[in-house]
């Protein structure tokens, strides 16, 4: 029976080659979903993030670890429907903003976030402002994440955080935002409660805001 310690460092050192097999055969051997997502998945993944913050780890390493995490995620997904297990901690929906067709950090952020127990709704790409109030409408969820790596797309926030505000959902959800342009200020100009540098940043942030 693989051991939890075998599939937190199978994700931390970012072998997707191996994470599977790893993360089935536990399973297959009776260890818990809920002991793999926490005491494996999860606590791999703020090493990751912790390491990467330090300045131990790069970019290219956490995006290994992110890989061998969807990887392990895919298995376990299934496995949980009926489960609340992934809402425990909270919802987030997120989107790249309207005009910005990156997804990169999204992806990381989305990974690190259901890594830490969150059940997180994808809205993809080039995402329309009435997308994300259609989402809040329907998943309900605790925190509504835009992301955006240009420059130009940042002046869509304000826009999208308007059409949640005349929607009257503003006040049930807390805001988060993250890219490359986005800064600190930016987040404090617009009332944004969440911002984080990076993905695994971010995944801390949701934590220590619905702790509050």
């Amino acid at each position: 029976m693989p051991s939890l310690k075998e599939i937190h460092d199978a994700v931390a050192s970012g072998n997707y080659k191996d994470i599977g097999n790893l993360v089935q055969g536990a399973i297959d051997s009776g260890e818990t979903l809920e002991n793999i997502i926490n005491n494996a998945l999860s606590s791999a993944m703020l090493e990751v993030g912790d390491k990467f913050g330090s300045g131990d780890l790069y970019m290219p390493d956490m995006l290994l670890a992110a890989k061998a995490m969807k990887v392990a995620m895919e298995i376990i997904k299934p496995l949980l429907k009926g489960s609340e297990h992934l809402s425990e901690k909270g919802t987030v929906v997120i989107g790249t903003v309207k005009g910005d067709l990156h997804d990169i950090g999204k992806n990381l952020v989305i990974t690190m976030a259901e890594g830490q127990g969150f059940k997180v709704i994808d809205l993809g790409i080039d995402v329309d402002f009435q997308v994300f109030v259609d989402a809040i409408k329907e998943h309900n969820p605790n925190i509504v994440a835009f992301s955006g790596l240009l420059t130009t797309t940042l002046a869509n926030i304000p826009e999208h955080i308007r059409a949640i505000e005349d929607a009257g959902l503003r006040k049930s959800v807390k805001l988060a935002v993250g890219g490359a342009p986005v800064t600190q200020h930016f987040a404090d100009m617009y009332g944004i409660e969440i911002y984080s540098p990076d993905a695994s940043g971010a995944a801390k942030e949701f934590l220590k805001v619905l702790n509050k």
